[in-house]
């Protein structure tokens, strides 16, 4: 769950590692922390407009290009959407479960011994992973019973 105390926390985090959290950066944060929902890059223009009417396509997404690269929020790569990262435990990206038919997402905290399996197969592989969030489509527990009908 998002608390209140994150927009905070992020500018605490920014200012510990010299950081610029803009208000540009800070304005597009509040508004995905607010909807506390997945967000396209125009809604988030949409909302900022409202604020401030001249903002243009090119501030969102440097914001959001800089909330993504410290881990503030998520891009959801399936769906192009951006969401702030509802496990407060540290900026990470998180496993997220999409549902197909609703298109809610749900954050999920990935084990430690998981990730070293992953890491351990990728590297068995010859591959290296990089810190991404990992999708995974299908049903949610509303939606479920209206598929089944």
């Amino acid at each position: 769950m998002i608390t209140a105390n994150y927009i905070q926390r992020v500018n605490d985090y920014c200012h510990q590692q010299k950081l610029k959290l803009t208000p540009n950066r800070a304005a597009v944060l509040a508004i995905l922390h607010k909807q506390n929902a997945p967000l396209s890059a125009y809604d988030v223009l949409a909302e900022l407009q409202q604020q401030q009417p001249k903002t243009k396509p090119p501030t969102v997404y440097r914001a959001l290009e800089f909330l993504i690269q410290h881990h503030f929020i998520q891009h959801i790569e399936s769906t192009s959407r951006y969401l702030v990262s509802q496990q407060q435990e540290s900026f990470a990206p998180h496993p997220l479960l999409i549902c197909t038919d609703c298109k809610s997402v749900t954050q999920m905290n990935l084990s430690s011994e998981l990730k070293l399996e992953l890491d351990h197969f990728a590297g068995q592989q010859g591959f290296s992973l990089h810190p991404q969030s990992y999708e995974f489509q299908g049903l949610c527990a509303s939606c479920q019973p209206r598929q089944s009908a």
